[in-house]
């Protein structure tokens, strides 16, 4: 939900008895909080503990980050193709090698600078989008000033949300991140686990921004004054839409073994929704913290 709208006990009950996340967006798509259902675990308090017992380990810590950022670059690879391709492949094939959590980040950046230049490449000129950088006083991405920015910052918000209610599922901390640091972040566990999953709001942004203008409605959205930083406020019609477009990307399926089988199926492949994958590798990484 973004401003100005009014949602009643009654609807987020059913929401809630529905499994389906409410969440509150500012009038830029900054995430401001979210509601889901209350989630019973048999395990949550044993899988806490030892999320608390982790990081005292230094050399599971740095295993957990180097799983992380693998399963980061081969998201992307799956995106990306060419000369690009080939340079993120040589990214990740040094992860495992690394030996310290400087190393790591180090490679991470250097790949995103190759990821970013091809991304911003694939969008028509009319959006004149060429960074996550914005152009106003405040140049963080959370103050887009850029329409692509905006409908980032939308996606992710999205995402964010998403991977929270599985966190807590699980009965995980939030706050305890293994890579992002959690003096850096608000909820820094929630910013590790959503990374593999970035491609899917940079694809659905990107998918969105090839639609024709008169659905889409982006030429509708613009700049506020200096006094808000020239920051992007979009049309009400264009979020509903881009957010149609994410939730179908959600709701995509690919094929998939999980840990815990497939019944029936050959090889234990599985055409599953990306929003169940996610689910259950989420879980997957909260059973290694047992």
């Amino acid at each position: 939900m973004w401003q100005g709208r009014i949602l009643s006990t009654k609807a987020i009950q059913l929401l809630s008895a529905n499994h389906i996340n409410v969440i509150f967006l500012d009038s830029f798509g900054n995430l401001v909080g979210c509601i889901h259902e209350v989630m019973s675990s048999f395990t949550g308090i044993s899988r806490r503990m030892g999320q608390y017992d982790t990081f005292r380990d230094g050399m599971k810590v740095l295993q957990l980050q180097k799983r992380l950022v693998l399963s980061k670059l081969e998201s992307q690879l799956d995106f990306v193709d060419g000369t690009t391709k080939e340079k993120i492949s040589q990214y990740l094939e040094r992860i495992p090698h690394v030996k310290s959590y400087k190393e790591i980040i180090g490679i991470e950046a250097k790949a995103g600078i190759v990821f970013r230049q091809y991304y911003t490449s694939l969008f028509d000129e009319k959006y004149n989008y060429h960074s996550r950088k914005n152009a106003g006083r405040r140049n963080k991405p959370r103050y887009a000033t850029n329409v692509i920015n905006a409908l980032l910052n939308y996606g992710y918000s999205v995402l964010y949300s998403e991977v929270a209610k599985q966190i807590h599922a699980q009965g995980l901390d939030p706050y305890y991140g293994f890579y992002h640091k959690s003096h850096e972040s608000e909820q820094a566990l929630v910013y590790d686990l959503a990374e593999p999953y970035r491609v899917m709001i940079e694809s659905s942004v990107l998918e969105f921004s090839n639609t024709e203008d008169r659905w889409n409605r982006i030429s509708k959205c613009f700049k506020l004054d200096e006094k808000n930083h020239y920051q992007i406020l979009l049309d009400d019609i264009t979020v509903k839409r881009f957010l149609e477009t994410l939730s179908r990307k959600f709701n995509e399926k690919t094929e998939y073994v999980s840990r815990f089988g497939n019944r029936g199926k050959k090889d234990g492949i599985a055409n599953t929704r990306m929003s169940t994958v996610m689910k259950l590798q989420i879980e997957e990484f909260a059973i290694t913290l047992e």
